[in-house]
């Protein structure tokens, strides 16, 4: 669950913020945001379709990817680049993380990064984009964050990532989960566009992966 932020905190987390013209608006911007990471922190099962911008000295792709999630389960479909297929990566509580190749090779290990990374060769922060996609602080992590003025994030410093939630989705259902992110650190940011959230089903195959985007 959430740490509690204390006032002093809470003050120089949105400190510097021109848009916050008085004290009293700082402490109801923040607040506002102690009440909305209550929320978000209850969704914890869902089906995301995404597409992503991935730039590290290596080279740079655009990748699509769906990540389903719940308490007993976690499956992350990824592309490719170059059209090579679909990577698979899927774990259950107490079982390592085993990727899937395109060829049918499996590689199995205890962190999700470091499979990707051993395996293709650039990694996403799993363990952290498990709370950052939704607008929240890994627990258990020092951080600095700073919040716009309905409450919602907007950025987070944490684990040596810089985290921007450039867009929020504006339907009412939806309007706490963040749309648009950026996370970056010294050797690889990642632009993230969020198609849709969905509550978690079962039976995702990769062929499902592209033709339900908008």
């Amino acid at each position: 669950m959430l740490r509690p932020v204390s006032f002093a905190c809470a003050v120089l987390a949105i400190a510097g913020c021109s848009q916050f013209a008085s004290l009293e608006e700082r402490q109801q911007a923040q607040a506002l945001w102690v009440s909305q990471q209550q929320v978000v922190a209850q969704y914890s099962d869902w089906d995301m379709h995404s597409r992503a911008f991935i730039k590290f000295e290596g080279g740079a792709y655009n990748i699509s990817f769906r990540w389903q999630r719940d308490p007993d389960s976690f499956m992350l479909l990824l592309e490719a680049p170059f059209g090579q297929g679909v990577f698979r990566i899927e774990s259950e509580p107490g079982e390592p993380y085993r990727l899937k190749l395109p060829d049918g090779r499996i590689f199995e290990n205890l962190s999700a990064e470091a499979l990707l990374e051993d395996v293709i060769g650039w990694s996403l922060p799993i363990g952290g984009l498990d709370y950052w996609i939704r607008g929240m602080p890994r627990p258990g992590s020092d951080y600095s964050h700073r919040v716009r003025t309905d409450g919602r994030t907007r950025s987070i410093k944490q684990d040596q990532w810089d985290i921007s939630y450039l867009d929020y989705f504006e339907q009412q259902e939806d309007s706490r989960l963040p749309r648009k992110i950026e996370l970056a650190n010294d050797t690889i940011t990642v632009r993230l566009v969020v198609e849709r959230w969905q509550p978690a089903k079962q039976g995702a195959s990769g062929s499902d992966l592209f033709p339900e985007f908008n």
